[in-house]
C-alpha cells in the first residue's frame, strides 16, 4: 500500500464506524415511531390486565372493548369464562362451563367463585384486572362518604 493512503486510513476508519453508529441509531429509532409520531413502545404483555392497560383501555375517557375466553382443565377441574372489558367501569366474568347452577359438586364450586356479572355486588374473584378493583374500591368509598 502506498505511504500516501496510509495517512487517510484513521480517517476512514472513523467515517465508516460513523456510517454504522447512524444507521443503528436509525434503526432503532424508527422502529419505534407510531402513526401518530410518538415514540411510545409496547412491551411484551403477560397478562390481559397488561395488555388491556397498554392499549389504552384504561385511559379515563376510554370506550375500548376486550373480550376473552378462558379455558382451565386439569385432572381435577374444568372450567370456561368469558371476561369482558368494556371502557374504565365495565368488568364481567361469565362461566360458560363447568358451573353447574344445580349442582353442588366440587367443580362447580371451584368454578362459580370466580364469577363476576359486574355491578355493584360483591367483588369476589380474581381474573379483573388491579386499576378496575382499585378504581371500583375508590367509588365505593367515595359513595359511602357522600
Amino acid at each position: 500500500m502506498k505511504e500516501e493512503y496510509k495517512k487517510y486510513l484513521p480517517v476512514i476508519g472513523l467515517v465508516v464506524c460513523g456510517g454504522l453508529l447512524l444507521i443503528i441509531i436509525f434503526n432503532n429509532y424508527s422502529g419505534s415511531i407510531t402513526k401518530d409520531g410518538s415514540s411510545k413502545t409496547y412491551k411484551k404483555s403477560l397478562s390481559l390486565d397488561k395488555l388491556y392497560d397498554e392499549a389504552g383501555g384504561n385511559d379515563p375517557l376510554s370506550d375500548s372493548i376486550m373480550t376473552s375466553q378462558i379455558d382451565l382443565s386439569t385432572e381435577n377441574r374444568s372450567c370456561s369464562f368469558m371476561v369482558s372489558y368494556k371502557g374504565v367501569r365495565d368488568r364481567t366474568v361469565e362461566c360458560i362451563r363447568g358451573c353447574n347452577e344445580d349442582e353442588d359438586d366440587d367443580n362447580s364450586n371451584f368454578c362459580k367463585q370466580f364469577e363476576y356479572p359486574g355491578g355493584d355486588s360483591e367483588l369476589k374473584d380474581t381474573f379483573l384486572d388491579q386499576t378496575y378493583t382499585r378504581r371500583r374500591d375508590d367509588r365505593n368509598n367515595s359513595a359511602t362518604e357522600d
